[in-house]
């Protein structure tokens, strides 16, 4: 909402009765009707966030456009915080995860390798400006290729700025794969878990002593089925953080 009112503060007045400006000089899309733009920028950055942009509301301008990179950012990755949240909800051990604690191990986790893919954006969309379409709101510079290329690994471009030359569809291809494959690799950063000894010692203690959480929140034991005993280690097996034996065994 913040962002749409701030969209609707800097760009409302070019969206008010005014089509959206192409690259050979012609108009297409909606205009915004009525005294503000509000709504139309309301739903603009729903369905940029959503990953539904249709394509008749676009940014016309600098500030409008790092708008937009930020809502097709935070669309891009509330959909792996979502799965994160599955994810570790299905981890044995872990505790019930809160938006604030997956949030806070996501970040740790995939902050190395997002700067870099952010690397790779900059340093490709920058000299991707004279390669894509006619910019209609300014000159094909560094911005305009900036734009495009943070359009594309995040999945949402607009269709103001596509690639119409063999450069730019060249580099259009492994740019969409970076951005679909991101995610489940982003996935796995968050899922591998490096413990201290500390750490190993008292997640093995947990499973002990609550032996229904070494199968995962999302297993649901089916009534009369099987249980599980663990065997308790030796103090050797302990000291060495080896991993604790589970038997299973009829239950009654």
């Amino acid at each position: 909402m913040n962002l749409a009112c701030l969209l609707n503060v800097i760009e409302g007045d070019k969206w008010l009765n005014t089509t959206i400006r192409s690259s050979n000089g012609t108009h297409h899309g909606a205009a915004a009707r009525g005294n503000t733009a509000l709504d139309e920028c309301i739903w603009f950055v729903f369905c940029t966030m959503h990953g539904i942009s249709f394509g008749e509301f676009m940014p016309r301008g600098a500030p409008g456009r790092v708008i937009a990179c930020i809502c097709a950012a935070l669309g891009y990755w509330f959909v792996i915080l979502m799965m994160c949240i599955v994810l570790l909800s299905q981890l044995p051990g872990e505790k019930t995860p809160t938006m604030l604690s997956v949030l806070r191990r996501t970040f740790n986790a995939v902050w190395p390798s997002y700067l870099i893919v952010i690397g790779l954006i900059a340093g490709i969309g920058v000299t991707m400006g004279p390669f894509v379409s006619k910019d209609p709101y300014g000159p094909n510079k560094w911005p305009t290729g900036f734009y495009w290329m943070w359009c594309v690994v995040h999945r949402m471009p607009y269709g103001d700025i596509f690639p119409n030359s063999p450069e730019a569809r060249a580099i259009t291809f492994p740019a969409g794969i970076i951005g679909l494959l991101y995610m489940p690799y982003a996935l796995a950063l968050v899922a591998v878990r490096c413990p201290t000894e500390e750490q190993h010692a008292a997640l093995l203690g947990h499973l002990c002593e609550n032996p229904e959480d070494a199968l995962g929140h999302g297993y649901i034991v089916p009534k009369g089925g099987n249980y599980i005993v663990p065997k308790v280690p030796t103090e050797e097996q302990s000291r060495n953080g080896s991993a604790r034996e589970l038997q299973l065994k009829t239950g009654p």
